[in-house]
């Protein structure tokens, strides 16, 4: 230790001296900490083996909170849908005024688990709790002894969740590195403008929202389809139209296409649909091919994209018409959350989905979709 590091330690309080402790480990072959940006409202030392920040789109799923995520994942582990970490830090500056319920809440992007858990510390430093919870880290293949720490400090604005596997972190490391991590943690520059959106964020949504139905009822009654019931659908020009409220405000347009020989006369199985061309039409296609079929002995709606299954009332009538188990039905249909609609153009219009049905009804034709098609009787 350097005269100047003496000097420096025998001077500091006791969080300082833990971040400078776990900032010196490195050559005791320990893991220490470096500063992190939390964007340009604040700076913390978090774990040298935590990569960067990611899901930066999330940081503002909840009002009042920022929240400001780091992983560090295995590489073989990871190879299949589901991202596992070794490390997993979320870090929230809280708003001036939230509530103490706020920070008993994790953070949305705080989705590790731990089976076979149970408390094994808790402790409190000043306005701070401290806690630690020991269990297995599960999933796919993977079952690994972890820690999930967790700090919090109303007084301070800080929130931590920290997931660690035995392996990177042990408890007492881990405490220690959490009490110097919360040390390490300042607010540069207070993002009162952010909070203040954030807090407006659901009065905007709402207004939002009722614009956007005001301009899908308006295009639908333009179309002659202002009296939708929920539940009550509409054949127009050999399309079925059907409205629905609950959970949300949504319309389905579904155009049949016609009958598949099904494996035996009891049913079964019926063949999957191709997959539909993006390009190459007269339109690019934006619906998918479902069918139904008697499979398993019970009749059943399925979708090879996994989109929306007929609504009620269009399902009921398709269902009414094809009983015969030999046969296997599809159809061509497309769903619109009106709420959630990212292209516009689907809630002033029914163009998107109507100038490709000849497209699709030609590939029906020609067995592009499912080979042996026969048209709608």
């Amino acid at each position: 230790m350097t005269r100047r590091t003496a000097t420096f330690l025998a001077g500091a309080t006791l969080p300082a001296l833990a971040v400078a402790y776990f900032l010196s480990r490195t050559s005791m072959g320990g893991v220490p900490l470096r500063e992190r940006q939390l964007d340009s409202v604040a700076v913390i030392s978090v774990p040298t083996r935590i990569k960067e920040e990611i899901l930066q789109g999330a940081r503002k799923d909840r009002p009042g909170e920022l929240a400001f995520t780091f992983g560090s994942s295995y590489f073989w582990a990871s190879m299949g849908s589901t991202t596992t970490y070794k490390q997993f830090l979320v870090v929230s500056l809280m708003a001036p005024d939230a509530p103490a319920e706020a920070y008993e809440a994790y953070p949305p992007t705080f989705r590790i688990s731990l089976e076979q858990s149970s408390l094994v510390h808790s402790s409190t430093n000043g306005t701070a709790t401290i806690t630690a919870t020991a269990g297995v880290y599960t999933t796919g293949s993977l079952a690994e002894p972890s820690h999930r720490f967790e700090y919090r400090d109303p007084a301070r604005r800080l929130h931590i969740m920290w997931h660690a596997v035995d392996k990177e972190v042990s408890l007492a490391d881990g405490l220690q590195m959490l009490e110097a991590m919360a040390a390490s943690f300042r607010i540069v520059a207070d993002p009162v403008a952010t909070f203040d959106e954030m807090r407006d964020r659901p009065r905007r949504d709402a207004e939002e929202q009722a614009r956007r139905l005001t301009v899908a009822r308006t295009m639908l009654a333009a179309a002659g389809l202002g009296d939708l019931e929920p539940g009550v659908p509409v054949l127009v020009d050999g399309m079925y139209v059907e409205w629905t409220a609950d959970p949300e405000p949504r319309y389905q347009l579904l155009v049949p296409l016609g009958t598949v020989a099904a494996v035996s006369p009891s049913g079964g199985i019926p063949p999957r649909p191709a997959q539909l061309p993006s390009e190459g039409g007269a339109v690019p296609l934006q619906g998918t091919i479902g069918w139904l079929s008697f499979t398993d002995d019970a009749w059943t709606y399925s979708n090879g994209d996994n989109a929306y299954l007929p609504f009620p009332g269009t399902a009921a009538l398709l269902s009414a018409q094809h009983t015969d188990p030999g046969e296997a039905f599809y159809y061509y249909s497309a769903t619109v959350r009106v709420e959630e609609e990212d292209v516009e153009e689907r809630l002033t219009s029914l163009r998107w989905f109507t100038a490709g049905i000849a497209d699709v009804k030609r590939l029906w034709r020609e067995g592009k979709i499912v080979p042996g098609a026969r048209a709608q009787r």
